[in-house]
């Protein structure tokens, strides 16, 4: 008897949502699992689940499936240290056999459509001509002022230079990381590195430098999720 009120004391509460790979609550037919003694599983129809785990380190598993096929699947470890209620989201990932089903459908070409193939390829051939045609008479023309063509190009380059200077500038003052911030805000505070690399026209290492700088003020988080990585706003700065 004073075992068990001892490991209910150091036991606590995992609870969380369960979200597709689009980010979005997944109220879906989702299997979760925890390898407890005894396994505990349950079925989420409503994007939540929860589990009573004593202090310890788990597995916990998620599976969809759609047609009798795995679609997404996730797999995260969790370590309870304390008793009382934490919260862990979960986000799924599409399966590897997901993934190669995407792959062959969009390399899969109609039977039916390897004429039209032809016919669009020709018309490029002869288009390509035409413009390679005029874009010869056109140098033709030209030939004879090419030292201020050279010069207007030598011209353009160094404001391009310029431009890029100020760009680079920009990219470093603190509006970029504002910038950032607003992003994750607008959407509700969670939102993959990929999309906010498609918002901010930016390299993926720079857009990688700035979110760390971001982490190391405490701003945000990020997390490790498939093949990308989720960046969610601190708790702090989202209740500002």
């Amino acid at each position: 008897m004073l075992l068990v009120s001892i490991q209910t004391c150091y036991a606590a509460t995992i609870y969380g949502n369960i979200y597709g790979p689009d980010l979005n609550k997944l109220e879906k037919r989702v299997e979760v699992e925890v390898d407890s003694s005894p396994r505990q599983y349950q079925v989420s129809t409503d994007g939540a689940y929860s589990f009573f785990l004593l202090v310890g380190q788990y597995t916990i598993k998620a599976k969809y499936e759609q047609y009798g096929r795995v679609k997404y699947i996730a797999e995260e470890i969790i370590t309870v240290k304390d008793e009382g209620e934490f919260r862990h989201d979960i986000v799924m990932y599409p399966s590897p056999e997901e993934e190669e089903r995407v792959t062959n459908e969009t390399l899969e070409e109609p039977e039916d459509g390897s004429n039209k193939k032809q016919d669009i390829l020709l018309f490029v051939i002869i288009g390509s001509v035409f413009i390679v045609s005029i874009l010869l008479v056109f140098y033709i023309l030209k030939k004879t002022k090419k030292k201020e063509h050279i010069q207007e190009k030598k011209e353009e380059s160094s404001e391009s230079f310029v431009i890029v200077k100020e760009e680079e500038k920009d990219i470093e003052s603190p509006e970029s990381l504002d910038g950032i911030i607003k992003i994750i805000k607008d959407n509700k505070g969670r939102v993959t590195q990929k999309e906010i690399r498609k918002q901010i026209p930016l390299s993926e290492a720079k857009i990688s430098l700035m979110i760390t700088e971001l982490e190391d003020k405490g701003i945000v988080k990020r997390i490790k999720k498939g093949r990308g990585n989720i960046i969610i706003l601190s708790k702090k700065l989202d209740s500002d």
